[in-house]
């Protein structure tokens, strides 16, 4: 009676066994055919979104016609690339930021032919810098959107596999509740080629959602359906991991600017919008716009590397400044940088700038060999008190408006745009002017 009792356990345990495992197996098999293949296309179109920030950042820097060709072609190229699967928004989204990179290209070259008409360049680069802010926020919503998709996939993949996992895992304690030593033996085998597996598998979920590294098992399972769970587990964590990695990049490429280190145009924008908009805080609000004199003269001189080199020389000296209250230093493009931080008035933001402008030309480049070089600036210096009420456009206008007065008297100089100008004039040495 025992023995038939067992013998119908058995064949009853098996067959339950049975269906389930085949459950697992297709469940496993659509895994590997649908969904891992769903979330590594996610991946590689998120490592396809950032290769095209580059590029776009790349032709924003470039300033040579033939490099801004090849890196156009390479953007057509990769903009082109995206599968119709990765989602409307995502590939109108890269026709978009390919037809922005064209944009950007056209306004350099629109830039070059009117070399020598200084208002005209200028306009010409402000639409350089908008199609490159509009291009990047374009990307950085295209990898919100690839985020979102994977991480979809992947948290649907993996609420199957824990299901998956606990329903064997309960199938396993009711088969191995057996008497004596059958029971013992059924216990052992289990839990080395069935529990360890599954427990290691849920144990790596949870790393997973607390954002910890995955532990790959030291065996591999016997049942290639629980070793295809575990390889599936481990991929949806290197996969999770990697998307983590794409956001912070993207969010850093939205905010900052990629050679200097300082925060970019849109992030000033909103530090500026905020400081208008903060009725609490005393004096005003002032912006110093600078504009490093000759950075042309530099780049044919010594070479764009060198001109870097002064890019990233300023950002360090921007940064270092503590005498400006609630500061933010951004670069505003090309040559240019911006300061905007609370003031008292603006004599004394003048004089703010007048000191910038001495720092700036103490600076030392170094060069080849023992040999350096200095360079100097010119600042518009623009200023609102709270009872003024300026929008931000009106106060980086006026601004603009002043450093066009510093460049087009003399140079090496800050100027407001009121009548205070002359307080903020800083003399040139012979000599000692890069530009």
């Amino acid at each position: 009676m025992l023995f038939l009792i067992a013998l119908v356990y058995t064949c009853a345990a098996a067959v339950f066994t049975g269906v389930l495992l085949t459950k697992i197996e297709r469940e496993a098999k659509f895994t590997r055919e649908t969904q891992l293949p769903l979330i590594l296309s996610q991946t590689r179109n998120a490592v396809k979104a950032e290769r095209l920030a580059s590029l776009v950042r790349a032709i924003y820097l470039a300033r040579d016609r033939r490099l801004e060709r090849q890196i156009l072609l390479q953007i057509q190229a990769l903009a082109q690339g995206f599968p119709f699967d990765a989602g409307e928004r995502v590939v109108s989204g890269s026709k978009s930021v390919a037809n922005l990179a064209k944009e950007i290209a056209a306004a350099r070259q629109q830039a070059r032919d009117s070399a020598g008409q200084n208002t005209t360049a200028f306009t010409f680069e402000e639409r350089a810098t908008a199609a490159y802010s509009e291009a990047i926020k374009i990307i950085d919503e295209m990898g919100k959107e690839l985020s979102g998709d994977a991480a979809l996939a992947a948290d649907k993949l993996a609420q199957e596999i824990e299901a998956g996992a606990a329903s064997t895992r309960y199938t396993v304690l009711l088969t191995l509740v057996m008497p004596g030593f059958f029971c013992v033996v059924l216990l052992l085998l289990a839990r080395r080629h069935l529990a360890k597996p599954i427990l290691s598998a849920i144990g790596n979920l949870k790393k997973i959602s607390e954002n910890s590294q995955t532990i790959p098992v030291q065996t591999r399972p016997v049942l290639s359906e629980l070793a295809m769970i575990g390889d599936a587990v481990l991929s949806y964590g290197e996969t999770a991991s990697e998307l983590r990695r794409k956001n912070v990049v993207l969010q850093a490429l939205a905010e900052e600017d990629p050679l200097t280190g300082l925060a970019n145009r849109r992030t000033f924008e909103t530090f500026l919008h905020a400081a208008l908009a903060n009725t609490a805080r005393i004096g005003g609000t002032a912006v110093l716009l600078i504009d490093l004199d000759h950075f042309k003269s530099i780049n044919d001189r010594y070479g764009h590397q060198v001109g870097d080199q002064c890019l990233q020389s300023l950002a360090l000296l921007l940064l270092s400044l503590d005498r400006l209250p609630n500061s933010l230093a951004a670069r505003y493009g090309g040559e240019e940088f911006v300061i905007v931080y609370n003031a008292d008035n603006e004599a004394q933001a003048l004089l703010d700038a007048a000191f910038v402008c001495r720092r700036i030309e103490a600076m030392r480049i170094p060069l080849e060999g023992d040999h350096s070089m200095t360079m100097t600036a010119s600042i518009g210096v623009s200023f609102t008190s709270r009872s003024d009420g300026s929008e931000m456009n009106d106060l980086i206008s006026r601004a603009d408006k002043a450093l066009y007065l510093a460049k087009s008297g003399g140079r090496n100089r800050a100027v407001a745009d009121h009548s205070v100008q002359a307080q903020g004039h800083v003399s040139r040495r012979e000599g000692k002017s890069a530009g």
